[in-house]
């Protein structure tokens, strides 16, 4: 319940919607927008100043978000034993209250990207409630200014969330009680929303879509997604740290035979990390590496695999992703096929995601969610010193990140995004795989916008 100590999209949803955000970003329309800001702006090149809105009452009647409750959000992070946030804040030199409704945001360098990097993910806490309640606040005193109240958090079940009418944001016709259920099998999830159990079933598999053909009374609302679905290697484990094999790796996934296979066509191939849906895409990357077992086999031979591979662990989830299991399964036999020696590992979602943070896990299949702007979450991963997930180093790649960061002219900051994508595809830290299509089964009398981050915004919902 610590909205610092997790770093997960639906998490980052739904403490947006509880406590609140500076703002968020419409994955539909690519654009940013107010919520406990009014307006920001550009101050000097080190210098964002966000005015906050004076309008709101927080939701136990206390006052409105202020300064102050921005600065401590921020040392929250920064200084909370259990913050799982901490790279979010990186470009960040200090938070500086200017008066009680502004705030300014002093970077390390010159940054063009700031506002995309926080909003919809930094949660703004009251600094009174933590003062007199100290850690358990977020455990008895969850209150903010969004537009949906905690009401109950039962982990690995449910989490229930109550309409918080005094918002702007409310909107009479969204729905008063919004519940978050667990069921990780699908089949479950299909019959759920078919029986009236659930209004609305997320991450439909390909495989279950004609289950609602002829449903009048269940509706299906399907979207692009800005998910990212890569395979990572850890170049800081051995074998992945010779490059070949890496890109032997990517050179034996046949990602087409899966999205048609597996997939059943519900999947945008992806060739480098960024697709249609994502902010700065152009064309696919000319370094992408596609299927090629012969050229597998040999990057094998050359280093010094002539009569069987590496041996190799791969790890995935189970009920995480859409049909990860079988993705999973598949892509193992294709390793084996070129010559890897594989030991499929499949752990509990909690426990592999614990070690993929800790950057424990040698490989592994896995998806990054809220890639609209995909600056933040290739630096996450892919610059020095960010995060352990996956180890990897590269000067040029970092000098190229520092260029995105520090540039506020959007299109000049594309060509240097792009430029991070090639050098991302030829030197295979991750195959990067597809965008999933997803698919929600809706009850029809109820209207959810088709959102490509897999999320839905309550105040947006439309009950009929």
């Amino acid at each position: 319940m610590n909205p610092y100590a997790e770093s997960e999209q639906q998490m980052y949803f739904v403490w947006c919607q509880v406590y609140g955000c500076l703002g968020r970003l419409d994955y539909v329309t690519k654009e940013l927008k107010p919520m406990l800001a009014e307006k920001w702006e550009v101050i000097d090149p080190t210098t964002w100043r966000f005015h906050l809105r004076t309008d709101l009452k927080r939701q136990d009647g206390g006052p409105g978000p202020t300064a102050r409750d921005v600065v401590h959000s921020w040392k929250r992070i920064m200084t909370d034993p259990s913050s799982a946030q901490r790279f979010m804040m990186f470009e960040v030199k200090e938070m500086i209250a200017v008066d009680d409704h502004t705030v300014d945001i002093k970077t390390i360098k010159q940054s063009g990207q700031l506002a995309i990097d926080l909003f919809s993910q930094f949660a703004i806490t009251p600094a009174d409630l933590y003062e007199k309640y100290g850690q358990n606040v977020y455990r008895d005193h969850p209150i903010g200014w969004g537009p949906y109240k905690l009401e109950k958090f039962d982990v690995d079940q449910s989490i229930v969330l109550r309409k918080n009418s005094a918002s702007p944001e409310s909107r009479p016709n969204a729905p008063d009680v919004v519940i978050y259920r667990q069921m990780r099998e699908p089949e479950q999830r299909v019959t759920a929303v078919l029986n009236n159990e659930v209004q609305v079933a997320r991450q439909i598999p390909p495989q279950l879509v004609a289950r609602f053909k002829g449903q009048d009374r269940v509706k299906l609302v399907t979207s692009p997604s800005v998910e990212i679905m890569f395979m990572a290697f850890n170049v800081k484990m051995k074998p992945w740290d010779d490059v070949r094999i890496r890109q032997a790796a990517a050179y034996a996934i046949n990602r087409d035979a899966i999205i048609k296979r597996i997939l059943f066509g519900y999947a945008d191939p992806l060739d480098g990390a960024l697709g249609p849906a994502q902010i700065c895409y152009e064309k696919p990357s000319p370094m992408a590496i596609h299927f090629d077992p012969a050229k597998a086999k040999a990057l094998l031979a050359e280093a010094g695999y002539k009569n069987g591979g590496p041996e190799v662990e791969i790890q995935g989830s189970t009920g995480r992703y859409i049909s990860d299991r079988q993705i999973i399964e598949a892509i193992s036999q294709m390793l084996t096929d070129v010559g890897f020696k594989v030991k499929l590992v499949t752990p509990e979602w909690s426990n592999l995601w614990a070690d993929v943070r800790a950057g424990k896990s040698p490989a592994y299949y896995m998806g990054r969610g809220q890639v609209a702007d995909p600056s933040i979450a290739l630096s996450q991963y892919f610059e020095t010193g960010l995060s352990p997930r996956i180890g990897y180093s590269n000067k040029d790649v970092d000098a190229l990140f520092e260029k995105v960061r520090s540039t506020f002219d959007p299109k000049e900051r594309c060509g240097y995004v792009r430029q991070v994508v090639d050098k991302l595809a030829s030197d295979v830290p991750a195959q990067f795989l597809w965008t999933h299509k997803l698919v929600s089964a809706v009850r029809s009398d109820i209207q959810i916008p088709a959102d490509p981050s897999g999320e839905i915004w309550f105040p947006d919902v439309v009950m009929k």
